[in-house]
């Protein structure tokens, strides 16, 4: 666990006793009014932090660091179908040159190094057929 971790673990658990000693200092009637109150300014809270997830969410997909045997296919919205044919390869992955993602920030692969398959695929109207490599293409 981390030191960022454990501090905001110990301020929360910290902050909840307060809160529970504050509540019970003030009495039933009181305690149900203040949290009353609270939960109204939590659910804000929250709603504007899933708000504010939904809005700036990043790529649906992702190969980031991603070290594949092969190569790497990422598909999305496509209105047809979509045949991939694989490449056979069994090499190691390389150490260099990672292969960046495509499609405008829907889909990402930073980092991924291949020497083997990986398929990203999404959004597809037709049909996808991923067909295993034939025997000449495995040289």
């Amino acid at each position: 666990m981390t030191k960022r971790v454990l501090c905001t673990a110990v301020g929360g658990v910290t902050a909840l006793g307060g809160l529970a000693a504050f509540l019970v200092i003030q009495g039933l009637d009181e305690a149900d009014k203040w949290s009353s109150v609270l939960s109204l300014f939590f659910t804000v809270a929250g709603f504007a932090l899933a708000l504010a997830g939904f809005v700036t969410r990043g790529p649906a997909q992702s190969a980031d660091q991603a070290v594949t045997g092969g190569s790497l296919h990422q598909v999305r919205n496509v209105t047809g179908d979509v045949v991939i044919t694989g490449g056979g390869s069994t090499g190691t992955p390389p150490t260099a040159a990672p292969t960046e993602g495509q499609g405008g920030g829907t889909q990402s692969a930073h980092g991924a190094r291949t020497a083997g398959d990986l398929h990203q695929i999404d959004g597809v109207g037709g049909a996808v057929r991923i067909e295993p490599p034939t025997p000449d293409s495995a040289s």
